[in-house]
């Protein structure tokens, strides 16, 4: 027989918020979970596909149009414009050490080194410019990426990961390789001012910055292991009926 009354009524309701399943929020989906690097990232392929058909989106940093336009110390990392497999790569190695930042210090830290290190290459180049008398332009996620690829090094020095998926190298020499890609990337001697940004983010990493770094001492691949083990535990708790 099925059970009636107020009682049974109860009961059943009880039964269907235990089992309900927990709705995620959207950017849990994603892998990773970083959702300010998959902001991050989508934004950049949206400006690739609207230069693509041709729109002007002024988000590019020039020197001689900082002037008119100073938003664009900031915009130039949001601008995609260019190959698309400049896009897939860059995007990749910032959900690689971006998310992985992000996974340790939590989103409102990884937004403030993001606030730090953008904008600085991009004055350090406008003052060097102005000295030199020489062109420069800036845009795309590769400055910034390499500013969180030195702060990954940093914090985990001897992680192994594999350059172009084949060759094995230590986390300390990321960051001095993607030192390297910057100051050969400009015309000398604005390699030097352009490699600013990396500067800044070591400082940031190592605790020279702002007095000490955030959750120094919590690498983010241990931070994401963590973050893994935690994900676990909660499966296993929904699954047994005990979450």
């Amino acid at each position: 027989m099925t059970p009636r009354g107020p009682g049974a009524s109860m009961e059943r309701d009880a039964a269907k918020a235990r089992y309900r399943p927990v709705r995620a929020q959207w950017w849990s989906s994603l892998p990773g979970s970083c959702p300010v690097t998959w902001t991050w990232i989508g934004a950049n392929t949206a400006t690739f596909l609207a230069s693509f058909v041709g729109l002007d989106l002024a988000l590019s940093f020039s020197p001689s149009a900082v002037a008119a336009r100073p938003w664009t110390v900031l915009t130039y990392a949001l601008d995609g414009s260019g190959s698309v497999i400049s896009l897939v790569l860059s995007a990749y190695v910032l959900w690689v050490f971006g998310g992985s930042l992000e996974r340790s210090w939590l989103p409102r830290d990884y937004v403030r080194f993001l606030l730090l290190t953008t904008p600085t290459p991009a004055m350090a180049l406008w003052l060097a410019a102005a000295w030199l008398n020489q062109g420069v332009a800036l845009s795309g996620l590769w400055l910034p990426v390499a500013a969180c690829s030195v702060a990954w090094s940093v914090l985990n020095p001897h992680e192994r990961l594999l350059l172009y998926l084949a060759v094995p190298v230590e986390g300390r020499w990321v960051g001095p390789l993607a030192a390297a890609v910057v100051f050969f990337s400009f015309p000398f001697p604005l390699g030097v001012f352009a490699l600013a940004g990396c500067a800044l983010s070591w400082a940031y990493a190592s605790g020279q910055f702002g007095g000490r770094a955030p959750l120094r001492g919590l690498g983010p691949v241990e931070a994401y292991r963590r973050w893994r083990r935690k994900r676990e535990f909660q499966r296993l708790m929904r699954r047994s009926g005990l979450h």
